[in-house]
């Protein structure tokens, strides 16, 4: 008889715990049912900046509470998993509102620099890479995207140096097609337009690096 009671009684606690509803409690205090966490969740996930994972566990009574621990990753590691794929200048649009043909850049190593007029670290490199593009002058394709506007860029442009070739008005094919939401960010692709490298932040610590791989690549 008390073997059937111990039986029946943690089959009631395993159901009782199916019952409850599970809620999650965000680092900042904030509770969230499990859809809208779900939902959450997978939006930060997508950003490839955060990695979600379940604390510790609080049972009250009909209820379960979750507290979620955020750990922020690096924004640019998603991209590097891009080494030995072709990058898709065809997503961007030339000044004539055209997109690029696939084999725009191709003939020729390039460097690709994602940056903003609003970005004070891509400003601080501006003399790095100008210092790059005149090592190599047209034996390579010195391209630079930002997400404002042609106007804004031609006004900026004319206070701060920065000898690129610029495609402007990019906000759709960074954050939506490529999913670029960290600048700055600095690309070298082969004669074929293939991926060789990714660096995230100042190109200043890597800038021999950047010079070297494209030597190798003329």
């Amino acid at each position: 008889m008390i073997k059937i009671k111990t039986i029946l009684f943690l089959l009631f606690i395993s159901n009782s715990i199916l019952a409850q509803t599970n809620f999650f409690k965000m680092p900042d205090g904030t509770i969230l049912d499990e859809k809208t966490f779900n939902r959450k969740k997978n939006d930060m996930i997508e950003t490839g900046n955060i990695n979600v994972g379940v604390e510790a566990v609080i049972i009250r009574n009909d209820s379960i509470i979750k507290e979620v621990k955020l750990d922020y990753l690096n924004p640019f590691t998603k991209h590097k998993k891009k080494i030995g794929t072709a990058f898709e200048i065809q997503k961007f649009k030339n000044k004539e509102g055209k997109n690029y043909d696939e084999n725009y850049l191709k003939g020729k190593a390039s460097l690709i620099n994602f940056w903003s007029i609003n970005c004070e670290p891509c400003i601080k490199e501006f003399p790095d890479l100008n210092r790059i593009k005149q090592q190599f002058n047209n034996s390579v394709n010195f391209v630079a995207i930002t997400v404002d506007s042609s106007v804004d860029v031609e006004n900026f442009l004319k206070k701060h140096k920065f000898d690129y070739d610029q495609i402007t008005d990019s906000l759709f094919p960074l954050l939506n097609e490529l999913k670029i939401n960290a600048l700055p960010m600095t690309i070298i692709l082969d004669k074929n337009g293939i991926i060789l490298n990714v660096y995230g932040g100042l190109i200043t610590d890597n800038e021999n690096e950047v010079i070297e791989t494209l030597k190798n690549s003329l």
